[in-house]
């Protein structure tokens, strides 16, 4: 079976959102600042690299696919990187 492309990834660097809805999957983030935001994950991919995540709320929906064992392993990285285990992350 043949490896699917990387999909291309809308790129955002040294950007500041204040109070705002950010969706994160399709998108990468590099050096951006986040104040009081609602980080939206629908699914992967997304990249955040070098940020500043300052009092946001996360909300989640991802998928969880039978036999993929990356699903929870990314899951997983998601999650530790929100309860502060790291401050950036990049998910494939």
């Amino acid at each position: 079976m043949a490896k699917q492309p990387m999909p291309q990834l809308t790129p955002h660097e040294d950007e500041t959102f204040v109070s705002q809805t950010v969706f994160l999957s399709g998108h990468a983030y590099h050096r951006c600042r986040f104040e009081r935001c609602t980080m939206i994950v629908t699914n992967l991919p997304f990249v955040l690299s070098q940020n500043e995540v300052i009092g946001c709320n996360w909300h989640i929906e991802y998928d969880m696919l039978a036999g993929d064992p990356n699903s929870r392993s990314n899951l997983r990285r998601l999650i530790d990187a929100i309860d502060g285990a790291a401050d950036e992350i990049g998910l494939p």
